[in-house]
This record gives structure tokens, sequence and C-alpha cells, in this order.
């Protein structure tokens, strides 16, 4: 059997390259906002998944009026566009919110915020069968879950909230 000197040498050298550069490059994580008193602050986190990486997701956070009411629509204050892999994340006031996935009435979550308090939910999508439509929902998740999927994946997206203007009337 003819041996490749320079074939092994060539995948050694490439090899040695790769490593190299993989433990060199380094994502600096950005830590997350400070608390502060005066007002919430949500992350929402949509999970790497590569099944479902094709469609990005824009999530829209609307402010209730006072006090939550199914016949009260709330108005909407920021959007936020979520690809997979994402973190978005919000400074809220005082107050009662909705967060909806644009285009999808059944991916809704309701929830209050509260002056110095962090929610942190994730967008879960999943398909009960690989034929089947997907279904998605937002689940309150706890900050060491959220830190945890955010650190597993070499890089996560931060998305920045933009602001929706309401037109005056």
């Amino acid at each position: 059997m003819k041996s490749h000197p320079i074939s092994f040498l060539s995948l050694c050298f490439i090899v040695s390259f790769g490593i190299h550069f993989q433990c060199a490059s380094k994502t600096k994580f950005q830590k997350l906002e400070s608390k502060q008193p005066d007002t919430g602050l949500v992350y929402v986190v949509r999970p790497e998944h590569t099944a479902l990486a094709l469609w990005d997701y824009e999530c829209i956070i609307s402010k209730y009026p006072d006090k939550f009411s199914t016949s009260v629509i709330p108005t909407p204050v920021y959007k936020m566009n979520l690809t997979n892999g994402s973190l978005g994340y919000v400074r809220l006031t005082q107050g009662t919110y909705r967060l909806d996935v644009n285009g999808k009435p059944d991916a809704t979550k309701v929830f209050q915020v509260k002056a110095g308090e962090e929610k942190f939910y994730e967008l879960k999508i999943f398909s009960e069968t690989k034929m089947s439509k997907s279904e998605m929902m937002f689940r309150e998740v706890n900050k060491e879950e959220t830190l945890s999927e955010v650190l597993s994946v070499p890089f996560f997206i931060e998305v920045k909230p933009e602001s929706i203007q309401v037109p005056i009337e």
C-alpha cells in the first residue's frame, strides 16, 4: 500500500489550522441589562431550532390602558423581528401588556410588568408530526433557562425592539 505523506501533512495542517482559529475566536457575551427601579425588563428569546430556521417572526408588544379586559384592544408599542437563535429585550413601564406573533392569532401572551421586575419569555415553535403545520406559543421561563439557551449557541443574535408610532387622532 502506497502512502501519501503530502496528503497526510495537508490534513494535519488543515486540522491544526481549524482548531487554532476555532479556539482563538471568542465571542463576547453581552451581559443582561441591569434592573431599574422605575421600569420592568422583558426578554423574549427564540431558541435555535434547525428545522424551523427559515422563517422569521415579528413579535408585537401592546399595552392595555389601565387594567386588562378582553373587550379592550391594546395599543401596539414595540415590535421585534425574531430570527432563529435570537434574543430581544425591552424596558416597559408598569402595566398590563400583550405579546403577539404578527399574523398568528393563537400565539398570544398577556402579562403584567411591575417596576424593577424581569420577565423572560420563550417563543416556542413545535410540530406534532413532520407534515403538520407548526404551532407557536409564548412560555414564561426563568433567567437560568434563558441564559443556558443563549450561552449554548455560538452566535446568538441580539434583537433591538422598534418603537411603534401610534397615529394621533
